[in-house]
């Protein structure tokens, strides 16, 4: 759990298969019960094609997405955000998603929920964290806690092969028809 007002907290992820449009996605949050309200939540899809950070692992860069400030209750909730069409570049696999949370006065504490092992995909065991435009990985507990924030993402395969499997399908089954008239 961690808290702070327009810090970005983050998690790159690796999706599995070949699904690259994310559709849907939620995430789980958590919020002290002291809170007084006014406490939200934003959305950030980014590439991770910011400065390299170590050999083969460039920070988060490019944003693809960003949601609009969803509020916040108290104990644990889900963040939803549906109806996307948020497509990956060809050729990549990963991105970070990321939280961005306002509204969090002193003495409150919000942050993401964490989830071991992810049960699809994969994650760094580490997390990033944007503080004035300089990108970060911490661990928690020095490591002994997998950063593995709790989110589900859906996402489908890109329009383009959705596009040439359905003409793909269209031709065989015109094929098809031409050759149940013709026997």
């Amino acid at each position: 759990m961690f808290g702070g007002n327009a810090i970005e907290f983050g998690d790159e992820v690796f999706l599995a298969g070949s699904d690259r449009t994310i559709t849907d996605f939620r995430f789980e949050t958590f919020l002290s019960s002291n809170a007084n309200g006014g406490e939200t939540a934003q959305l950030v899809l980014r590439l991770n094609d910011g400065p390299l950070l170590s050999p083969g692992r460039n920070s988060p860069g490019t944003e693809i997405f960003r949601s609009t400030a969803v509020g916040l209750t108290t104990g644990r909730g889900t963040v939803v955000a549906s109806g996307l069409s948020v497509a990956l570049p060809a050729g990549v696999d990963h991105f970070t998603w990321s939280v961005v949370m306002n509204g969090v006065d002193a003495g409150e504490q919000a942050g993401l929920m964490i989830f071991n092992p992810p049960t699809a995909g994969s994650s760094f065991d580490d997390f990033w964290q944007n503080n004035a435009g300089v990108w970060n990985t911490f661990l928690v507990d020095g490591g002994a806690t997998p950063a593995n924030f709790a989110a589900r993402i859906t996402a489908v395969p890109e329009p383009s092969t959705l596009a040439l499997g359905a003409l793909g399908t269209f031709a065989l089954l015109g094929y098809l028809g031409l050759k149940r008239r013709s026997s």
